[in-house]
């Protein structure tokens, strides 16, 4: 997946999914996420998560990231809560190599693990019947500053 110099997100399409569907993702942040972007920096972009309708930002829940420094990046779960949004730092994954990302829906938290780093984290948001899947969105405000790619294939 690759997000063009000057774009939040690739094209796609919308994809419902069902009210228990695990979303796993093996994810391998690639050189190209290194960036500087001055004072947005500590901004976080989305990976992969769910949203719930009318609008994810009502109810949804998602990892994040961002490059801060040297060959790591920072992950987050992100998310809304009845329109509030929230994000807790889970941990540190390193560049160029490759790790599951798992997002369990439950009733009434769903679970953010990536595995073999001992991160997980639950996030006090509602299943609401069917979602849609959020994919990989760059920043907040700041567009991508040069092409990045994410290797990222569903399991």
């Amino acid at each position: 997946m690759i997000i063009k110099a000057g774009t939040h997100a690739p094209l796609r399409l919308p994809e419902l999914i069902g009210q228990s569907r695990i979303l796993r993702y093996a994810v391998e942040f690639t050189p190209s996420c290194r960036y500087k972007i001055g004072d947005d920096q500590c901004d976080i972009n989305k990976l992969f998560g769910i949203g719930y309708f009318p609008y994810h930002r009502l109810n949804s829940v998602r990892f994040g990231w961002r490059y801060t420094s040297n060959d790591h990046v920072d992950i987050f779960a992100y998310w809304y809560k009845e329109g509030e949004r929230s994000w807790k730092m889970m941990g540190q994954v390193p560049i160029g190599r490759e790790h599951i990302f798992v997002l369990t829906p439950g009733l009434t938290f769903h679970t953010l693990q990536v595995y073999g780093r001992g991160m997980a984290a639950n996030v006090p948001v509602y299943r609401q019947g069917w979602g849609f899947l959020l994919r990989p969105y760059f920043g907040g405000n700041q567009k991508a500053p040069h092409d990045i790619e994410i290797k990222m294939k569903e399991l």
